[in-house]
């Protein structure tokens, strides 16, 4: 992937004095974070860190230099809850002010909000699944993936797809928009999401069209949002919506089944590519660990994906 440079000289920002000091990896996730926005220590282990006891000490250490806080999150499909990590308020205006030193265009809506904890924890557990299911020997995996903060400010926060996935098998590049589904949404919701993705690739001349993939909470869950869709939509270009069970697709990422609402099946790795040539490096372990180990997770990513580069701003 070809993806522009993304300059940080954060020596002396409010709260960051002590960036340079820093480990590499230490640097690498809190910049994720300005994308991620939350971070278990099992995912900062599966990024930069190896194992989860290094990674529980690293993020303890960043809480202790007050560059990020730790807080249990729960609700009531999860009442059990789990610990994550995020920026502190702080952190997050000098990283981003560093980061983009000339600022970002606004949002239509003027406020950048993203999803609960829970829902960002729930949308991190498909890239983890990803990550572990790299194959090097055959070049197929995950090679780029984009939470939700970054594709929000993509389509100005017409759209906000809870993540974006490139997935390359062997020189072909698989685009996928993820909208993970917890249950919550009822009604209209759901149907009004896949309205306003046709809306916005309507005036594309993608082939094959953009995929949309609804990853459920149960497979009882994705047969009702199956059906909730075909009641509503209008199946074909520009979209191709998908919908799978999460324990479906954590199994087995890259061979997973996604079923249409029309009934038509197709695994994860037989989904129509969107362009050849050029395959970007794999994703795997310890990705953030590299020099560049952050190109194929935050917002350069677009750019190099010409389904996608009409949207930047």
């Amino acid at each position: 992937m070809t993806a522009p440079a993304r300059v940080v000289a954060l020596r002396g920002a409010p709260g960051l004095a002590g960036w340079t000091a820093l480990p590499e990896r230490d640097r690498a996730v809190l910049l994720w974070l300005l994308v991620g926005d939350v971070m278990t220590a099992e995912l900062a282990a599966l990024l930069a860190y190896g194992h989860r006891r290094i990674a529980q000490r690293r993020l303890a250490r960043l809480a202790e230099y007050g560059l990020v806080s730790g807080s249990w999150a729960a609700n009531r499909q999860r009442p059990r809850g789990r610990y994550a990590y995020s920026l502190t308020k702080t952190t997050r205006t000098g990283l981003e002010r560093l980061v983009w030193p000339d600022g970002r265009a606004r949002l239509d809506g003027g406020v950048e909000v993203v999803s609960p904890v829970i829902h960002g924890l729930a949308t991190h557990d498909l890239l983890a699944a990803f990550l572990r299911a790299s194959e090097p020997a055959t070049a197929t995996g995950l090679a780029a993936w984009v939470p939700e903060r970054a594709c929000l400010r993509l389509f100005g926060g017409w759209l906000r797809p809870d993540a974006l996935a490139v997935i390359r098998v062997g020189t072909r590049s698989i685009v996928l928009l993820i909208e993970r589904d917890l249950g919550t949404e009822r009604g209209a919701i759901l149907p009004e999401k896949i309205r306003r993705y046709r809306s916005a690739f309507s005036r594309s001349s993608q082939d094959p069209p953009i995929h949309v993939g609804i990853v459920a909470d149960s497979a009882r869950r994705g047969a009702s949002v199956g059906r909730l869709i075909t009641r509503s939509d209008r199946p074909g270009p520009p979209v191709d919506v998908w919908v799978i069970a999460e324990s479906a697709l954590t199994a087995d990422p890259l061979r997973a089944i996604w079923t249409s609402p029309g009934g038509l099946e197709v695994r994860t790795v037989d989904l129509a590519a969107h362009w050849s040539g050029d395959p970007w490096p794999l994703l795997s372990r310890g990705c953030l660990g590299g020099p560049d180990g952050l190109e194929g997770l935050d917002e350069r990513v677009f750019a190099a994906i010409p389904a996608l580069a009409r949207f930047i701003r």
